[in-house]
């Protein structure tokens, strides 16, 4: 059985706001420190983002596919890998970024799934990489977000 990650965050903004941000590299590079990113904002387009490139390279990747972008309320991306100099490729995982928008605010909530379970231990090291990194993630996201 796969483990996933869940976390939500309460953004005074807009879905397509939200939604905006996760796709577009100027903000990507903005809230998240992205170096380069290569998105097709469409349903079946690739998404693939950097960090930390170098001249000996680039330190992590993550890349997939969108499999739904809506952008008043999803992103779903699937065939996720994670990419990681020092260690092997994992994945594939899928990561759902669900927007609700209500009248003053919206929620984003993003699910990660497909985490191995047993005793491999960089599935375990990711695993808590990302349970860690998300809440994190959202609340630089949000703080960006609601500077704009």
């Amino acid at each position: 059985m796969k483990r996933y990650v869940l976390s939500e965050i309460r953004i005074n903004a807009k879905a397509p706001v939200i939604i905006d941000a996760l796709v577009d590299y100027k903000h990507l590079k903005e809230w998240w420190g992205v170096d380069s990113a290569f998105i097709q904002k469409k349903d079946g387009g690739l998404y693939c983002l950097t960090w930390l490139r170098s001249v000996d390279g680039i330190k992590f990747i993550s890349t997939g596919r969108i499999n739904l972008l809506n952008s008043r309320s999803h992103l779903h991306l699937e065939d996720m890998l994670y990419i990681n100099s020092e260690r092997p490729i994992l994945g594939p995982f899928t990561i759902m970024f669900d927007v609700e928008e209500h009248e003053n605010y919206s929620m984003l909530r993003v699910r990660q799934n497909g985490f191995e379970k047993g005793n491999n231990d960089n599935w375990e090291w990711y695993y808590k990489a990302v349970t860690d990194g998300w809440p994190e993630a959202l609340i630089m996201l949000k703080k960006y977000i609601e500077k704009l």
